[in-house]
């Protein structure tokens, strides 16, 4: 495997596999956990690194492909999917979970036909330079959905979220998409340090009530849409 981390689950496999997205800030330590958490529940887990070590124009590259939904990140993103699903440890089956900037990357590889089923969270719907795409032309192949966003998200409109409901709800994919009144943006993630800091200016908090109802509602969309051995 290229630059990453892989958390493998206990017990006997062959397991379904899952591929994390970051965000911003790389793989860090907080997206290590989430491979972890997602091991403890019988994922093999696979975080990239889409910025590549060495490479000055990578995170360039990489926040290129974000506005504009292509480019050499989704060809590394389809890469990791590939290089799951070919370990004999995995079903063959993979999901992908990403957030803010990993859950917009979610969005779109998910909307490809890339996984058989993906988690959205708090990934940018409208991105672009003044301009405004149509989600529903980014769900060419869609696969299940499971979506988690913070109704005090100041970064995503509330008018957003409902545009990517019902973009899915017309393609007729399974859909879980909840929106927690009193969160913010990155409710998920429990940064420190300096990080931390500039979350908490930011006005985006980690809330661990609304994290646990929401990754309970991700493994439940999991186990019924990535169960199935594809071998």
């Amino acid at each position: 495997m290229h630059e990453g981390h892989v958390s493998v689950p206990s017990g006997e496999g062959p397991f379904p596999g899952v591929v994390v997205l970051q965000d911003a800030f790389g793989l860090s330590a907080e997206m290590r956990r989430v491979c972890d958490h997602l091991a403890s529940q019988g994922y093999l887990a696979y975080i990239p690194s889409l910025y590549q070590r060495g490479d000055p124009r990578c995170v360039q590259q990489v926040f290129r492909g974000l506005l504009h939904d292509d480019g050499p990140v989704y060809e590394r993103i389809k890469q990791a999917r590939d290089t799951l699903a070919a370990r004999p440890d995995c079903t063959g089956r993979v999901g992908v979970v990403g957030f803010c900037m990993g859950g917009r990357f979610a969005l779109v590889a998910g909307g490809r036909g890339m996984f058989d089923a993906a988690s959205v969270n708090y990934g940018l719907i409208q991105t672009g330079k003044g301009g405004k795409k149509k989600v529903a032309d980014l769900l060419t192949d869609p696969c299940p959905v499971v979506a988690s966003f913070g109704g005090k998200d100041k970064l995503i409109p509330a008018r957003d979220i409902e545009e990517y409901r019902e973009a899915l709800e017309g393609k007729a994919v399974p859909v879980d998409l909840k929106v927690y009144p009193e969160a913010s943006h990155s409710f998920f993630q429990s940064y420190g340090g300096l990080r931390g800091f500039y979350m908490k200016v930011s006005g985006m908090t980690h809330d661990p009530e609304v994290s646990a109802d929401a990754w309970g509602r991700i493994f439940a969309f999991f186990e019924e849409h990535l169960a199935a051995e594809a071998r």
